[in-house]
């Protein structure tokens, strides 16, 4: 029978120099937190000549060979359950020279003897309290070192410049010994600069954990709520374990799903404590799955049927202290029967004249279960449109006039609203091939002109394009060809006059009679009295 055990290959040793050589914050973070280990409640950096020296006044160093003894934490077994340090101490300093000073001892290391050559333990010229470490490196920069030592519980100075330091969770943070930390609650807004630096962006992140100092930062939304979730690892034993060895992920393991599960229910309690909420059914059944007694979301709705960016339609309004009760939502059935009749009963609320108000409303279906979701519903939507005017392909639809609109909206408490309107929405199917062509017509009356505005039209005529010009400008084209249809409702020529009447207001002429010949000429009769002719310049042969 064989036997196999596991050991360190000094292949591995040998390439020290290259294994442990990141960037300057994890320098930072490992000397921080080798300090605090050691009992420190002070470290102090100076940048000198290329030189960084680090000194804390720690309980020093007992034993120097445990610095070179890769993967030998030396600490002890309450650290190692709490903490679980890979040991990788000074060797995050390889392969730079670095001096140690610790009581009266001190070493240095350099060259191959972070890769097994024999290091020298000193007699010190001079006793040092704590530990002492100097060795070559670029700046320590106060801003760097103080986002690592905000959190730490360590008074830390750079080049005499005190850091920040304060608490990573209040004192309403709820503890969870088991897992060795406590966990805060807190709305997004309320996270202080030390902890926002830690996050990607604001959406992202929800779960800021701190190892000391050591902040690692993940994402995880138990519910739909915008929280933010604090974990302080209190030094208790914990399963919650750091990836090694860059130590800035956490390790997927039955610890962490622990961690989550008291992160949902610390975010239930903390919307039962703060009373309000808008979290969707489903959620609030889960509250009571963990015996979490919730109130019912407050109203979430949005009042009309229609939304759209920049372009918006007709508004519905809701008139105020208008229960929500008495107000309509649009049914299934009769939403996936025609898709127009969205935005006819939207159309049928904003534009509609009524005894009592007609007021219809979006929930997401997130909301049904709650009580004040319950609402009455559309369920049938009749459109009658009069005798055709006239029509033409505007924009992305065709817009097509009609004598007169009226919309009927039967609901389920059976109530019928009916009311002539200025616009409605009408699918017209035409067989192309052997499939079919659906179209949307948008139907006016002369009305429409008055009674909304281009903009009101333009949303159902397909609205603004990312591709194409900015909004301004594809507003200005729309209103131009609105303009030239309705001139042609009026009959036949009118456009061509307004489009006449335009240019000549644009020069404010104070002018009594204009006419224009076939040659060129333009003949202007004023106000006054007076007239002048107008005619072309003449153009010479050689031209």
């Amino acid at each position: 029978m064989q036997i196999i055990r596991a050991q360190v290959s000094e292949r591995l040793l040998s390439k020290a120099t290259r294994l442990f050589t990141g960037a300057v914050d994890g320098r930072i973070i490992e000397i921080l937190q080798n300090a605090r280990r050691a009992g420190a409640t002070e470290v102090h950096i100076i940048n000198s000549s290329g030189q960084v020296t680090v000194s804390d006044n720690g309980r020093g160093i007992e034993d120097f060979a445990a610095l070179l003894d890769l993967g030998r934490s030396g600490w002890d077994d309450r650290t190692e359950y709490a903490e679980d340090p890979a040991g990788v101490g000074v060797f995050c300093l390889a392969p730079r020279e670095v001096c140690i000073k610790s009581g009266g001892k001190q070493a240095v290391i350099k060259g191959k003897g972070w890769t097994g050559e024999p290091v020298e333990v000193l007699t010190a010229e001079r006793s040092c309290k704590g530990t002492e470490i100097v060795f070559d490196d670029q700046p320590w920069l106060f801003e760097t070192v103080q986002k690592h030592a905000v959190f730490s519980g360590l008074t830390v100075t750079v080049d005499g410049e005190l850091c920040a330091r304060e608490p990573f969770v209040s004192d309403t943070a709820s503890p969870h010994p088991e897992l060795g930390c406590r966990v805060e609650v807190r709305e997004r807004n309320t996270l202080s600069q030390w902890h926002t630096q830690w996050k990607r962006s604001y959406y992202a992140d929800d779960v800021l954990v701190n190892f000391h100092g050591q902040v690692v930062a993940f994402t995880y939304m138990p519910l739909s709520e915008h929280l933010q979730f604090l974990v302080d690892l209190t030094g208790e034993p914990t399963g919650i374990r750091l990836m090694l060895p860059a130590r800035v992920q956490l390790i997927e393991n039955d610890a962490l799903n622990e961690l989550k599960a008291a992160i949902e229910r610390e975010a239930y309690l903390y919307i039962q404590k703060r009373g309000s909420h808008k979290l969707k059914f489903s959620e609030y059944r889960r509250a009571k799955e963990l015996g979490i007694a919730l109130p019912e979301a407050d109203p979430a709705f949005q009042v009309g049927l229609l939304t759209g960016e920049p372009v918006e339609p007709v508004e519905v309004t809701k008139p105020k202290d208008f229960p929500l009760a008495q107000c309509y939502r649009l049914g299934k059935t009769c939403m996936d029967a025609d898709d127009a009749n969205e935005a006819n009963v939207h159309l049928l609320s904003a534009l509609g004249t009524f005894e009592s108000p007609f007021v219809v409303v979006d929930i997401s279906p997130d909301y049904d279960g709650y009580t004040w979701a319950r609402l009455p519903t559309v369920e049938q939507v009749e459109v009658k449109a009069g005798k055709e005017i006239q029509s033409q392909y505007l924009w992305c639809e065709r817009l097509v006039a009609v004598e007169s609109i009226q919309i009927s909206a039967h609901t389920s408490d059976g109530r019928t609203f009916t009311s002539v309107v200025p616009m409605a929405i009408r699918e017209h199917t035409r067989p192309e091939g052997a499939g079919t062509w659906v179209a949307t017509h948008v139907l006016v009356t002369p009305m429409a002109r008055d009674q909304l505005s281009p903009a009101d039209i333009w949303f159902h005529c397909g609205g603004f394009s990312e591709d194409g010009d900015t909004y301004d400008t594809q507003l200005e084209d729309f209103e131009g060809q609105l303009n030239r249809f309705w001139a042609e409702l009026i009959g036949p020529g009118e456009y061509l006059r307004q489009r006449l009447l335009d240019c000549v207001r644009d020069f404010d002429l104070q002018w009594k009679h204009i006419s224009i010949e076939s040659s060129g000429k333009v003949w202007i009769t004023y106000e006054d009295g007076t007239a002048r002719m107008l005619q072309p310049p003449e153009i010479s042969a050689a031209s």
